[in-house]
Order: C-alpha cells, then structure tokens, then sequence
C-alpha cells in the first residue's frame, strides 16, 4: 500500500505543492488542503463505534481519504478558515488534533509552544546559543530605560506578529516616543532585543537529523544565497534546539558576529525555503520528504 501525506496550509502555497509533487515523484499519494475549501469543496465525517473507536474520511478533489490510514500529516501553514465557516473549523481542528499518524513538524499544540518567543530563547540559551540582549514587555517605562540603556541600537516588534523573513527594522530615535506613550495605546507586548553586530545573516534550515545553512548576504539579491559551514558543535546546537522543542521540521535564524559567534534570533516552525534550495542547490525537498513518508530523517 502506497503512503498517503495529507498537507495542510494556506491558500496558494507553492512550497505545498511543490513538495507534494515530489512526493508523488516518489510514489505516494499527497493532498494539499486548503482552509477556502471548506464548508463547500472539502467534507469531513467521523464514526465512532459502541466502543470509541473511530473512523475519520475526507471527501475532497473528488477523492475520499481514509484519513485513520494516513502516513503522515503535514501541518504547513495551515490558514484562518474562511468567513462564517468557525464551526466547521472548530470540528475540522477536532479531527486534526485526533489524527493517529505522525504529525511534521509537530503537534499543532506543539507548534503553537514552540512558536512562543519566551519558550524559543530559553531552550535556545539552554542549549548553547549566545542571545541578543532581551526585553519582553508591557511596561513603558521598562521599554523606554532598555531602549536608552542601548542608545537606541535595538530592534522590536510586536509579540506574536507573523513571521518575517526580514530582520525587523530598528526603532528609530523619532519613534522613541511611542514606546513611553502614556495613553497606553503602543502596539504592547513588545519584543525588544538589542542590535547585534553582524557579519553574516544565516539561515538554518532543520529537517529531521540533516541540517542545511545559508548565508544571505543580500535578502534583495537570490544571487547572494550562498550554503554555509556551520561547525560541529553549533550544528548540534541547533539540533538541540529542535528537539527540546519537538519539531522535526523548522527554520532558525542565526547572526554571524564579525568576532565568529553565532547568535540565536528565532525558529520558525513555518519556515520556507524553497528559493535557498533553487539557488543552492542543497536536497532539503528530499529530506522533508524522508520525514514525511517514514518518519526518519534520512542520512
């Protein structure tokens, strides 16, 4: 019997159905579903017996997925459901969240953990990682004295914001103001972490045991993506990183100093990276499809 991958991400995912097609290339059978597909294109049924047991079918692309009988699922980038449509993803979360096959890059409930700043830079500091001076807060007066403390050399954003692939950009000294309204309308809470010298922008992609880097030179030039040698014991940091986390798939950000310490910023569960394997060249879609298909990172 052929191994059977259920994606699930946002609308006009192309790293979705770029690894789905490789998964077929390789024999399995792959769906890619959309949260815009229910209630009306995608239906979902489950049948529980006298004694609990259930049996979970999906109806959707004019397939029916016997999703008990699943390889694996592959919580992507799965979206907000579509306007009017909360119960049905309140029961659709009910089935995924019941779903008995292995789940990449985790558990929905362990992605959202693992995606907590606090939670990240703390099992990241406990592995080995050097820090950005930090400060999490909803206090005016704690973000204004961290703000001065680092000559206004800092970088922030608001806890929870989508990722950015972007380093976020400093605050600038006019915008100082903002931080010590005391109306208390400031966009709070903030993250808030000093500027850290920088000779390169890595980007560490994690699949499973392998580990592929990048350095990005430029964000604007493709041309600038370049595969990097991390050394041995920050690759086992950062493998360190992924398990104590429990993700078998993440992306993590990483600044090179120009004194060769590698300084942890943040992983990303949702990470992309199909363009740094279209310019590198390096077999990331291979190894996420090893995860994928049996749960193994591959060599």
């Amino acid at each position: 019997m052929s191994s059977t991958v259920l994606i699930l991400t946002e609308d006009g995912d192309t790293q979705a159905r770029h690894v789905a097609r490789a998964l077929v290339g390789r024999g399995a059978d792959a769906l890619v579903l959309e949260p815009g597909w229910f209630p009306g294109a995608a239906r979902l049924s489950v049948t529980l017996d006298h004694s609990g047991t259930a049996r979970r079918v999906l109806l959707a692309a004019g397939r029916r997925v016997d999703l008990d009988r699943l390889t694996s699922v592959w919580f992507r980038r799965p979206g907000p459901p579509v306007e009017g449509s909360t119960q049905q993803d309140g029961f659709a979360s009910d089935v995924w969240d019941t779903l008995d096959c292995l789940a990449v890059p985790a558990t929905r409930a362990a992605i959202r953990r693992a995606q907590r700043k606090l939670y990240q830079l703390s099992v990241a500091g406990r592995a080995g990682f050097e820090l950005p001076s930090t400060l999490i807060s909803t206090d005016h007066e704690e973000l204004l004295d961290f703000y001065l403390a680092h000559h206004g050399q800092i970088v922030a954003r608001v806890l929870d914001r989508p990722w950015d692939v972007s380093e976020p950009p400093p605050v600038p000294e006019e915008e100082a103001p903002v931080l010590t309204d005391p109306a208390g309308t400031g966009p709070f809470p903030l993250v808030a972490q000093a500027r850290v010298l920088r000779r390169l922008a890595l980007r560490v992609i994690v699949t499973g045991s392998r580990v592929f880097a990048t350095e990005i030179h430029s964000p604007r030039s493709v041309r600038r993506l370049r595969a990097h040698d991390l050394p041995e014991e920050v690759r086992a940091r950062c493998l360190g990183v992924m398990a104590h986390l429990g993700l078998s798939f993440g992306t993590i950000d990483l600044t090179l100093t120009p004194e060769d310490h590698y300084v942890f910023l943040e992983v990303n569960p949702e990470g992309g990276f199909l363009l740094i394997e279209e310019v590198t060249g390096m077999p990331i879609t291979d190894a996420l499809c090893d995860v994928l298909l049996d749960g193994t990172p591959g060599a």
